[in-house]
């Protein structure tokens, strides 16, 4: 069988971590059973839809390294929608229902007061004809339930859970038609599982009750239904909000605008709640053939953004100039990344250092030995490389260890940390060196 899947972003705010990891296995597991992975983008929700966030998370999955088989929108989709309707119509399978919400909370309320699981009591089946046209006249709005089939225990082999059973009596029937006549996710979706041909759908387990009824709906229309797979939720070791999509430092982009490494973000996260190391030398092939669901945890993995981070500055200390040069917009020279490349957490800082190396910078902000300042002057010369210049200063001033060189990286650089001093040294050459020091000496 040919193995295909989908990753389904609605387009109503910014991808997170949470949707990404998500992507993520979905790509791993297909591609490690040579399948189709499919970018779908559920935009029938019409009021909170954007093409902004559309845009953003196309923008976003391109950044990542995603490529899909094939793209699909849901709101291209609504003929299909439509013929199924009509078609559960037909069988009994849906039903008519004109309570608000109001009404609807206020039964949640008794059934709960009473210990009664709040399922839909199916009240609006009961209703005749004359009744629903009364309703109607009155300008009360319907919406539309899926009759699920209440005396059936729904029971499906999760590649992560396991056995998983579920009797449809203890879930409510679904709304598939909101009042205003716009589908419902859990609907939409399950007709376009159908017609795209999903054979798998991964994702958390937050889902495990809407499986149930869906997998009823797939029942009821195509005779069986795709496998599953839920994978725990994410959360945050630090209480950040990893599933919120509108401002949270933890979406895409405002971890791409922090420059974090693509590659950092996908081996982080597809490594999370696995038995699998987090290792920046790992390739996006080396993931896919080691990639099962029966290396997962079943409790949620905790996501710390400082392991993006650290993994970031380890897979740029490790790139070649030739990889990073065509990335920036000043000329730089290969000494130059090479000097800087591990004292850097991220790209972005490469213009910091291009200011320090390649621009005049202030004198020391610390109070300096004047006669130390003179000292260095006089044993530079342009003959002089590095080691011989400090072997004059150690000689000339007695000094050593950091009264020898904290001076000097202050004179240089005006940073308390940074690049080797032998690096920085040959860097910058004889005649900056030399206007350094100068400029220090009052």
């Amino acid at each position: 069988m040919s193995v295909k899947v989908r990753f389904a972003p609605s387009p109503t705010g910014l991808l997170h971590v949470g949707n990404i990891r998500i992507a993520i296995l979905n790509y791993l597991f297909v591609k490690s059973r040579s399948g189709k992975f499919v970018l779908r983008i559920d935009d029938t929700d019409k009021e909170r839809s954007t093409i902004e966030s559309e845009n953003l998370i196309l923008e976003d999955l391109k950044w990542l390294g995603f490529k899909w088989d094939e793209f699909y929108k849901q709101s291209n989709h609504f003929p299909k929608y439509n013929e199924a309707l009509e078609y559960l119509k037909s069988i009994g399978r849906v039903y008519p229902c004109y309570e608000t919400k109001d009404e609807l909370s206020l039964k949640r309320k008794i059934q709960s007061s009473q210990g009664i699981p709040p399922v839909y009591d199916r009240a609006s089946l009961k209703l005749s004809d004359e009744e629903k046209a009364d309703l109607e006249k009155r300008g009360v709005r319907k919406y539309w339930r899926f009759k699920l089939n209440d005396a059936e225990i729904i029971e499906w082999n999760d590649l992560v859970h396991g056995k998983i059973s579920i009797p449809l009596n203890s879930i409510s029937d679904p709304i598939i038609i909101k009042p205003d006549g716009s589908y419902v996710y859990t609907f939409a979706s399950v007709i376009d599982d159908i017609n795209i041909g999903i054979t798998h759908i991964i994702r958390g387990d937050d889902h495990i009750t809407n499986t149930a009824a869906q997998i009823d709906m797939f029942r009821a229309i195509s005779g069986k239904s795709p496998e599953f797979a839920h994978v725990p939720l994410l959360s945050s070791i630090d209480g950040q909000d990893v599933s919120k999509r509108t401002s949270s430092s933890l979406s895409m982009v405002n971890l791409r605008n922090a420059g974090m490494e693509p590659q950092a973000i996908i081996n982080v996260l597809s490594s999370l709640g696995t038995s699998n190391n987090i290792d920046h030398k790992n390739s996006l092939e080396d993931l896919i053939k080691n990639f099962s669901f029966e290396k997962m945890s079943l409790s949620s993995p905790k996501f710390n953004v400082r392991d993006v981070e650290l993994l970031t500055k380890k897979i740029i200390s490790e790139k070649s100039f030739d990889e990073v040069k065509s990335k920036f917009s000043k000329e730089i020279s290969e000494n130059f990344w090479e000097t800087i490349k591990e004292n850097i957490n991220t790209l972005k800082e490469v213009d910091f250092w291009y200011e320090i190396f390649y621009k005049d910078i202030l004198p020391c902000s610390e109070k300096m030995d004047q006669d130390y300042l003179r000292q260095m002057l006089e044993s530079l010369s342009p003959e002089v490389d590095f080691d011989t210049w400090i072997l004059r200063l150690k000689e000339v001033s007695r000094r050593k260890g950091r009264d020898l060189f904290h001076p000097i990286r202050m004179i240089l650089t005006n940073l308390e940390k940074g690049p080797e001093l032998r690096k920085i040294f040959e860097l910058l050459g004889y005649e900056k060196v030399k206007n350094r020091i100068e400029k220090n000496i009052r």
